[in-house]
């Protein structure tokens, strides 16, 4: 990494002053933070399982036991869910590893700045490549885990089709709807831990109001948190295209979509504004 080429500038006077050096700054370091942002990745990579015997089977062992857990209560009549598009097994292994993505993008903001402020401190390289990294490793562990779901796919017999094809924008929807919701908290959550905190119960209850080891419920009041929960469209969509069982987008995927792209780029202009401010106490 070259810290003379990774120039950093955050003037909290150049955001109140002049907004057009501000947005042309802000563009300036996002591109810069590309090639630091590579060889993060890499060593966080490269350092991430070394002194792991199982090493990359742990981003596999999350999902699957997920899936055992709860098919087991489905069979054994604990939690009855009803009928699904796929063998449960195989619904329950797409959903957990959706929302897996999704939660991983959502910490990305806070828990990348936070585990590299010594190298935010000793090398004048943009914050954006922390973000950038974390977000390719989110895309590389998705990866990881699409492997044991085209084995269950192919164990199965299920054949998805052309629909796998659109399975990146959906995850792409999907890690852009988590990385705005982290932008927008990362200024507060890396000062004060109780965000994180909040964050991880919230998710925990968000995890059972989101119909990712159940089919989307059709009888109120069930139907309407369904209906209110913004990550529905983006999840049932994306597990429709992997399992192969539709290709018609659920209602209001294009909408939420595109507000978590622009909710996305406002967070990190946000979170620009408040870098100045953050600098210091890091």
């Amino acid at each position: 990494m070259n810290p003379a080429r990774a120039e950093v500038r955050y003037s909290s006077a150049a955001t109140l002053r002049d907004p057009g050096l501000f947005l042309r700054q802000a563009w300036s370091d996002l591109r810069r933070a590309r090639e630091p942002a590579r060889h993060l990745f890499l060593r966080n990579l490269r350092s991430q399982h070394r002194q792991s015997v199982l090493g990359y089977l742990w981003l596999l062992l999350p999902p699957l036991a997920t899936a055992l857990v709860w098919t087991g209560l489905n069979y054994a009549r604990v939690l009855p869910i009803g009928r699904t598009s796929v063998p449960y097994p195989l619904y329950v292994l797409c959903g957990s590893m959706l929302w897996t993505s999704f939660v991983e993008s959502l910490k990305v903001p806070i828990t990348g700045v936070r585990g590299s402020r010594d190298i935010l401190a000793k090398v004048r390289v943009p914050h954006e490549a922390v973000i950038l990294s974390g977000v390719s490793s989110v895309f590389f562990n998705f990866l990881i885990r699409l492997v044991l779901v085209l084995a269950a796919l192919l164990f199965y017999g299920i054949n998805p089709g052309w629909s796998l094809l659109l399975v990146p924008f959906g995850v792409l929807s999907i890690v852009m709807f988590g990385l705005a919701i982290g932008l927008w908290l990362a200024p507060l959550g890396l000062l004060y831990t109780d965000v994180s905190r909040a964050v991880d119960l919230v998710l925990g209850f968000g995890f059972l109001v989101t119909p990712i080891v159940y089919p989307i419920p059709k009888v109120w009041p069930a139907s309407l948190i369904s209906e209110l929960n913004p990550l529905v469209p983006l999840l049932a969509t994306t597990r429709c295209w992997l399992e192969g069982s539709g290709l018609a987008p659920f209602p209001g995927f294009y909408a939420i979509a595109a507000l978590a792209a622009v909710a996305m780029v406002g967070g990190w202009l946000m979170y620009r504004v408040a870098a100045p401010h953050l600098l210091p106490r890091l």
